[in-house]
């Protein structure tokens, strides 16, 4: 009897302590993962200034609500009458990637706001939570433009840039227009779906575990970064994009995000387009020319 108490003791015993070490793995990998969701992506900041193409351009410190210094270009000309366009740029981008969408709304006349969000190019460090703090740099160029006598601006995003965009026109009320390109839908789901695109690794357990370890590092709620619920309450016009062969943000979750918005809105899908990096294919350029242009004549009725 004593000697199969022994042994029981004994088994017990590895079995407490490999429960131990396998939690303390999982809880390791976890906090791996919170790291890699909440840390910018390094990427090459192309050497380009607006003024170097013969724009006008000034440069442009914003403050945002919570103090975070945001830098931003302002390239005030533009035909009379036209909104102006606040240029949103995806996960470890810059403004001086969005070269290419200044200069196309620049040539149609329109004042355009590119920034760096926080903890991107020349802005002030930062975790990122995707969308969330971020939505609040686009508020602070949102308010800078207007104090400039330019009216309400269209927020044009991509991808992380899109999902500030939602949450910053469902806060404001007041935003011209919005062009809402590859966004998702709720952070909790994006997290997940990237976690078993890039990775292989299921929601659990490794994701539940990682989640509140990313909303403590953070400081956020995940469940506030969600698009549909922003969308619905946006009753500004709304063109929702998505690329045919995005599979990081599919257009079949990407429309779930038209579907959910409440006011004037068009769907298209980019064709032959992957995530968030434009080629600006004739078509694009004229499905973005005719949404500006119609808001341009809305305003002017």
């Amino acid at each position: 009897m004593d000697f199969w108490r022994k042994q029981w003791k004994w088994i017990v015993g590895v079995g407490g302590g490999l429960s131990l070490l396998v939690g303390g793995m999982l809880w390791l990998a976890a906090g791996f993962l919170a790291t890699l969701a909440t840390m910018i992506p390094p990427s090459a900041r192309p050497a380009m200034h607006p003024t170097r193409l013969g724009l006008v351009c000034e440069n442009v410190e914003l403050t945002s609500e919570d103090g975070k210094k945001i830098s931003a270009w302002w390239l005030p000309k533009g035909r009379e009458g036209k909104p102006p366009v606040l240029v949103l740029h995806g996960l470890g981008a810059s403004k001086a990637h969005m070269m290419d969408y200044i200069l196309f709304a620049q040539r149609e006349g329109y004042p355009v706001m590119a920034i760096d969000f926080r903890g991107h190019g020349e802005s002030e460090p930062s975790l990122t939570s995707i969308g969330f703090h971020e939505s609040r740099d686009v508020e602070a160029g949102i308010q800078y433009i207007r104090g400039t006598g330019s009216g309400d601006p269209v927020l044009w995003g991509t991808s992380m840039g899109a999902v500030s965009a939602l949450l910053a026109a469902e806060r404001d009320g007041s935003v011209a227009g919005l062009i809402a390109d590859a966004p998702f839908d709720t952070y909790r789901n994006t997290i997940c779906h990237h976690a078993k695109l890039m990775y292989g690794i299921p929601e659990f357990p490794l994701i539940v575990l990682a989640c509140p370890m990313i909303e403590e590092r953070a400081h956020f709620r995940m469940d506030e970064v969600n698009s549909l619920r922003a969308a619905a309450k946006i009753h500004a016009p709304m063109l929702v994009l998505a690329g045919e062969k995005d599979v990081r943000m599919d257009p079949a979750v990407v429309q779930t995000v038209y579907d959910a918005a409440g006011g004037p809105k068009e769907f298209w899908v980019i064709p032959g387009e992957g995530h968030e990096n434009r080629t600006f294919q004739e078509s694009f350029q004229e499905k973005i020319r005719t949404f500006l242009a119609r808001i341009h004549s809305s305003k002017k009725s």
